[in-house]
């Protein structure tokens, strides 16, 4: 065999072990490690889709596809994380060694007298774990730091199939004159699967985790005599992919049905009914989850009729209300879904008025 003849050989046998190597790795699980979580300053867009009741996302395995190509996008949000520099000071003192990332949050419960709404998400993300600190609540214009006792592990790393944890976490607080605030949260998670997800965001190489969680939520205003007591119990199912930050899709299904979030580009949505979404409004829904009653309010610039369209998860209007005219400024409302006839389950409220909509998702149980 001449000099070139032998060259070749063993270039086609390099070539040969090369294609061997790249299919293994085309087809092997990946690692979901620190660096693939939020830091601060990014932005990531998320949609909710409907037609999550016509998949198997429960299925799982090695080398599994998942295709969620046919969610239709309905409404969309943006998360922003940003660094604990950029908190009130009082509550980057409190969480100091407790947190190094925190979620502006957009929670608001319009409590009579007392203005609740929900400021940051505080987590802490390390080699080992990515983990749920606490919260912090404005109330009446003042910075309330909400720290578990331990925090709520999300993620261990690095993850890999087969991987399981259970964590538990609460905090509570009295606030003098005002009320009682507590929340316990327990979690048990598997890495149940490895393989290919397919959103309308694209294709990605992914891990599944698996988290039952039981959750109890309680706020009580002393003076109104209120409280919003809440207890739930539910599975999370949400595939991870290197360096997207957030899960790319996260479906959360509980007795009332199941909502999927995924990660997702700019759209021109088409909202329920095929209406054209504009520039939203500001619209609040609570309690969610709820056995029966809805309290929606509104804030609006202009003097308008206020329409709600209520829809089932697979986007078929099972109700509507027309509230009248109201000036500008809030807008209160209250419904019972038992009186429209509705059943347990997961829908959509969509709030509309002359020139504007958003639309809400509820848990009905």
């Amino acid at each position: 065999m001449n000099l070139k003849n032998l060259m070749m050989k063993q270039l086609n046998s390099i070539v040969f072990l090369i294609g061997i190597i790249l299919a293994l790795n085309a087809n092997a699980q990946i690692t979901i490690e620190k660096s693939d979580m939020p830091s601060p300053g990014n932005m990531i867009r998320t949609s909710t889709g409907l037609n999550v009741d016509f998949i198997n996302y429960q299925e799982t395995g090695e080398d599994y596809v998942w295709d969620f190509s046919q969610l239709t996008p309905i409404s969309q949000s943006v998360d922003t994380f940003v660094g604990m520099s950029d908190v009130p000071f009082y509550i980057y003192f409190y969480f100091l060694s407790d947190a190094n990332l925190a979620l502006k949050g957009n929670i608001t419960i319009p409590i009579p007298n007392y203005p609740i709404s929900k400021q940051f998400s505080l987590f802490k993300n390390t080699s080992s774990n990515y983990n749920n600190a606490g919260d912090s609540y404005t109330i009446s214009g003042i910075p309330i730091p909400l720290k578990y006792n331990s925090p709520d592990v999300l993620y261990r790393f690095p993850m890999e199939y087969g991987n399981e944890g259970n964590s538990f976490a609460e905090y509570a607080i009295g606030l003098d004159n005002i009320g009682y605030i507590n929340k316990k949260i327990g979690r048990t998670n598997i890495v149940d699967g490895w393989g290919n997800l397919t959103t309308p965001y694209g294709t990605f190489d992914v891990l599944r985790i698996k988290s039952e969680v039981t959750e109890y939520d309680s706020i009580y205003v002393d003076s109104l005599g209120i409280g919003f007591p809440l207890y739930r119990e539910y599975t999370e199912y949400s595939w991870l992919g290197k360096n997207q930050k957030l899960p790319l899709l996260k479906i959360v299904s509980s007795f009332g049905g199941a909502i999927a979030t995924y990660v997702d580009s700019v759209r021109s949505l088409l909202a329920i009914n095929n209406v054209n979404a504009s520039a939203a409004f500001k619209v609040n829904v609570f309690p969610n989850p709820t056995s029966d009653i809805v309290n929606i309010t509104t804030q609006t610039n202009t003097t308008s009729k206020i329409s709600i369209y209520i829809y089932d998860s697979n986007g078929r209007l099972v109700a509507s209300r027309n509230t009248g005219l109201y000036n500008s400024g809030k807008v209160d409302a209250s419904l019972s879904l038992r009186e429209l006839g509705l059943k347990n389950g997961v829908y959509f409220l969509k709030i509309t008025n002359k020139n504007s909509l958003d639309v809400k998702r509820i848990v009905l149980y």
